[in-house]
């Protein structure tokens, strides 16, 4: 029996796509949905108000109380060494690529006007 589709303009061998949830977040999950038949799987959402939300509150811990003390600016490491934003979700994405030999759908729940369209371009596959 032919159950071949098309889901958002992908040719899929069937119908069967498992959809964003916590299960996505996990590279062996999505091996085992793979093995399960699924023909396509939707990762797991990044919401932009939450990498805001967490890049404010990283920055006032960082800087809260900075001048009181002089040696208060050494308490925390460098602020590039925190990884705040798309990049775990963007490498998630990249090692399930590589895993699985079943398209990778990312999901992206934006909150402003225009912010989503940079994650958005970051989450396309790149051409060669």
């Amino acid at each position: 029996m032919d159950l071949t589709t098309t889901y958002m303009g992908l040719a899929l061998k069937s119908p069967l796509v498992p959809s964003a949830s916590p299960l996505s977040e996990d590279i062996d999950n999505v091996r085992r949905m793979e093995d399960a038949s699924a023909a396509a799987v939707v990762m797991h959402s990044l919401f932009e108000e939450q990498v805001r939300f967490d890049r404010s509150e990283l920055h006032h811990h960082l800087t809260h109380g900075t001048e009181s003390f002089a040696e208060a600016l050494t308490y925390f490491p460098e602020p590039t060494s925190f990884r705040i934003g798309p990049e775990d979700y963007l490498e998630h994405i990249r090692q399930a690529k590589e895993k699985v030999n079943i398209p990778i759908i990312a999901s992206l729940n934006g909150s402003s006007v225009g912010g989503w369209t940079d994650y958005t371009s970051q989450m396309q596959p790149q051409n060669p």
